[in-house]
């Protein structure tokens, strides 16, 4: 199993890296704009806030001549128009390439024009500043894509954590373990949404971490080492993403739940102390966290003024059909600013995978209850995640009717946004795809690992779809062509064909190893 294993993350991380190389630059969420908070970041050494220009005139040049700056209601020249291509030429060199690589010998990377730029917490990117200072003399192409490098090796981390969150509820299964990664490191949106220069990559990792250490805590027991780790993994999620504030409700969910099912127990006097410390830490966290962001005078803000019949209105009108006509499929894939998403037959597939799924978690549900198996620690575990998943899309939708209450438009709530508890999700699918499966069927494990050979394919479907979204795909040649094009001199030609013929050997030894994996008995 350690072979597959080595091959499991070996090819994730070159699957990865064929999406870093494919998408063109300014193509994947918001990357012009986090983008822009490192140039700031580097240039003042503070993150960008006021009313002051916070993007450079090198990004500005670079949207323009490359169709991607947004007029003021925030489309561009891809904007729900798949038909729409830049440009090409006849070489490896893009038309404006040229152009745009001189700007880094002029002041352009110093000159501030226009407001653009995200202003996160800065945890994310100060690594990225340092790879911006570092290739500071370099041309635009190659400080972006290096520090998407960064954001692949966050992304190849976090699918490592949701391994070992498999493990935690799967007590020890390396097979459902393994599976687990491969749903959620070779998802295709998750890939895409994680490569790019975003601050997303670090937060879905963080918001992992925070996942497995509750988890540990629930089945593993209080232990001091776990409890530390906890409380260092919940300051620095709440340091990447205000929106993560949510992790606070879940936090004190799972005290609760902790302290109410040990507090019977022979070691009582141990765990009821280190629960209340436990509380008493994130209060201390959260108070910290309130004198910087004011989350408690918002939710205080909102509670007064909850209008019910009105969230109750535009959740059935709006949020229930918004999250099943677009949420769910952007879920899955879509691209080219949202302009390009799979073919209906390949979202019915989908579709028809994530049903029985579901429906097989309920049967998993009702042998749980048959059984009595609440008392099991990986089953609490299971539902603790199952927890956190509904507590997050009613925040969600909840923050998302505030938008709409306040001003008239909603948040705009995409598929990508659900990715930090991608772990959690998977597990549902994992265990509802397996319990649907009757114990006796000879070929059952076949069939589950067929889930995971499935979810391959779509990755590599994904990435042709993005592929010809972009590229003319006619032909190998005219097609490394166009990829060439406004890339660093390393992600030219020879260089793009080596590591997609790499990824598809990596993929067919890996399956092979998969398929060939027998469970221990």
């Amino acid at each position: 199993m350690k072979l597959t294993f080595f091959l499991l993350f070996f090819s994730i991380l070159l699957g990865a890296l064929c999406w870093v190389f494919i998408i063109p630059m300014w193509h994947t969420p918001d990357e012009q704009a986090h983008f822009g908070q490192i140039a700031f970041m580097s240039e003042f050494g503070r993150n960008p806030g006021g009313n002051v220009m916070d993007s450079t005139r090198e990004i500005y040049i670079s949207e323009q001549l490359l169709g991607t700056f947004r007029e003021k209601n925030g489309n561009n020249k891809f904007t729900f128009h798949p038909e729409y291509r830049i440009e090409y030429t006849d070489s490896y060199i893009g038309k404006y390439e040229a152009v745009l690589a001189a700007l880094s010998s002029t002041t352009a990377k110093k000159e501030f024009v226009f407001q653009e730029a995200s202003k996160y917490p800065p945890l994310y990117y100060i690594p990225g500043v340092w790879i911006y200072k570092a290739l500071y003399t370099a041309d635009l192409f190659t400080r972006v894509y290096s520090i998407r490098i960064w954001s692949l090796l966050l992304f190849t981390v976090n699918i490592f954590v949701i391994y070992q969150i498999g493990g935690q509820i799967f007590l020890k299964n390396e097979l459902k373990a393994i599976l687990l990664a491969v749903l959620a490191g070779f998802q295709p949106m998750m890939v895409f949404a994680n490569v790019g220069v975003n601050s997303d990559a670090l937060g879905n990792l963080l918001f992992s971490i925070f996942l497995y250490t509750a988890l540990r805590l629930l089945i593993s027991g209080i232990k001091v080492i776990n409890i530390i780790f906890f409380i260092i993994t919940l300051y620095f999620a709440l340091q990447v993403k205000v929106q993560f504030i949510v992790i606070l409700p879940l936090t004190v969910a799972l005290c609760a739940w902790i302290f109410l099912r040990d507090m019977r127990k022979k070691q009582k006097s141990k765990i009821l102390p280190l629960s209340f410390i436990i509380l008493i830490i994130v209060a201390t966290v959260y108070s910290l966290f309130q004198l910087r962001f004011g989350p408690l005078t918002y939710t205080i803000s909102l509670l007064k003024n909850f209008d019910s019949g009105s969230f109750i209105k535009f959740s059935m009108e709006y949020t229930l059909p918004h999250t099943y006509r677009e949420v769910m499929p952007w879920f899955w894939g879509i691209y080219n600013w949202l302009g390009v998403t799979y073919p209906r037959w390949v979202h019915r597939i989908i579709n028809i995978i994530v049903f029985l799924a579901i429906l097989g978690f309920l049967v998993w549900l009702k042998k749980v209850i048959q059984k009595h198996q609440f008392r099991n620690n990986n089953v609490q575990g299971v539902f603790f995640l199952l927890f956190a998943i509904l507590f997050y899309f009613v925040a969600l939708s909840t923050y998302d009717w505030v938008s709409w209450h306040d001003s008239g438009f909603q948040l705009g709530v995409q598929g990508r946004y659900f990715f930090p508890l991608i772990s959690a999700i998977m597990i549902v699918v994992l265990i509802g795809w397996e319990s649907l499966i009757p114990s006796r069927f000879f070929h059952k494990l076949m069939v589950v690992k067929a889930l995971g050979i499935l979810m391959i394919l779509l990755n590599v479907y994904g990435l042709y779809t993005l592929s010809a979204a972009y590229y003319n795909v006619s032909s190998l040649q005219i097609f490394l062509l166009q990829a060439s094009q406004y890339k660093p001199w390393f992600m030219k030609g020879n260089t793009i064909l080596f590591i997609l013929i790499s990824y598809v050997i990596s993929l067919l030894v890996f399956v092979a190893s998969l398929l060939n994996y027998k469970e221990k008995k």
